[in-house]
């Protein structure tokens, strides 16, 4: 049996340059109106209104430095492409860019040389090279490509290669980062520079992925990104706390068994006030999301243990008021009370703590912190909603 590979990480590397690059490049773009495109009319392209005025190929090499010369095939066959664009579509190709980006270096008095933006560009050399190779070159590997560009007609051919433009030598995939966070770098503060960079990939990435996946396309605007940076930024404040979970996760019961049983007690906290099954839910999904945007949180070291005890010390104090003045409500009921009546005021209390406005630094005013936190500090029992809630379930706290 023959010990073939199949490695494929020449491909992804150069995917993932595409979707990094698009990045920077839409990052980089001096027109504030101009909006970006991928996958849909070039591998990335620029338009304002919908329509392309800039077609971007990237070309990416791993682990070499490749050279472009007057018969690269990642040349022509980027040269072919433009061409059935060109003759598929009612292009501009007068006012249309064509722009490679790649991190091979042309040869010296080359085409690719002629195209780049250097004070030695020259199209009309570049053209006359371009046409000299299609017509006497005998490459079987560029043979259709050549083809398609000599079936141009000298107008088009003249305006296409006077628009052509090869920007050689660029950044590859892992120097690409330290090019993004000099944009990133003015939204935050430096210990934090790295968590915005990653959640700005992460924020691309899937935009990019929702982009791939439309049947028309999709234009992304540079307001757009800029105005994430911002976003992201601002959740990276000296006194800010980023939120980086799906708040409306619902968890599952695979999620649910892997907490400890000492974890579990708020349920318990609930049902001694018979909160409906809906309402539970609720709860229990505050709880969960609150526990794990926390637990990120201290891991991360944006907030410490200190902080977050301060913060539960802040809440029980505020509980505590408001359960003695249930208390005395109650007390009212004297001999007649009932479990009904004990059961309907431990709901209210709930009610009324759920609708504090008690965020864990000024600028979190997800409520899901405070009620999932609340949650938590009844498994301890530090907090409840029934008026007996202690002597109730503190056999529980003992077990656990």
């Amino acid at each position: 049996m023959s010990n073939i590979t199949h490695d494929a990480s020449g491909q992804l590397i150069g995917y993932l340059y595409q979707l990094y690059m698009a990045l920077l490049l839409l990052l980089e773009e001096v027109n504030p109106n101009s909006k970006l495109c991928i996958e849909k009319f070039d591998d990335v392209s620029f338009g304002e209104d919908d329509i392309p005025s800039t077609l971007v190929q990237t070309k990416h090499q791993i682990n070499r430095i490749g050279t472009l010369t007057n018969t690269s095939t990642d040349l022509w066959r980027t040269i072919n492409s433009w061409c059935d664009y060109i003759s598929s579509t009612s292009a501009d190709v007068e006012n249309t860019k064509f722009v490679i980006v790649t991190t091979a270096k042309s040869t010296l008095d080359s085409i690719p040389y002629y195209l780049t933006d250097n004070p030695s560009r020259n199209t009309q050399q570049a053209l006359a090279d371009l046409i000299t190779i299609a017509t006497t070159n005998t490459s079987k590997t560029n043979l259709s490509y050549y083809k398609r560009f000599s079936d141009l007609d000298d107008k088009t051919k003249e305006k296409f290669v006077s628009n052509m433009h090869i920007h050689d030598s660029s950044v590859n995939i892992t120097g690409i980062e330290k090019k993004i966070l000099k944009y990133v770098k003015y939204a935050t503060l430096p210990q934090y520079q790295s968590k915005v960079y990653d959640k700005l990939i992460g924020w691309w990435i899937n935009l990019m992925i929702k982009g791939l996946c439309s049947d028309t396309p999709v234009f992304i605007h540079q307001s757009m990104l800029q105005q994430q940076i911002f976003d992201i930024g601002s959740e990276y404040k000296a006194d800010s706390l980023p939120i980086d979970i799906d708040i409306y996760y619902e968890p599952t019961a695979e999620d649910l068994s892997a907490l400890p049983e000492q974890d579990r007690i708020f349920i318990e906290q609930l049902k001694l006030i018979s909160v409906s099954n809906d309402r539970l839910k609720l709860c229990i999904r505050d709880y969960y999301n609150a526990y794990m945007q926390r637990s990120r949180w201290v891991r991360e070291s944006l907030l410490y243990l200190d902080d977050l005890s301060k913060y539960e010390n802040l809440l029980v104090d505020e509980w505590k008021r408001l359960f003695l003045i249930m208390k005395e409500d109650l007390e009212d009921y004297g001999d007649s009370i009932t479990e009904t009546d004990k059961t309907r005021a431990g709901r209210q209390l709930l009610k009324t703590v759920e609708d504090l406005n008690k965020p864990i630094r000024p600028q979190v005013n997800q409520a899901f912190i405070m009620r999932g936190t609340y949650h938590a500090l009844s498994n301890k029992l530090k907090v409840g909603w029934n008026l007996d809630f202690y002597e109730r379930l503190c056999h529980l706290l003992k077990e656990s």
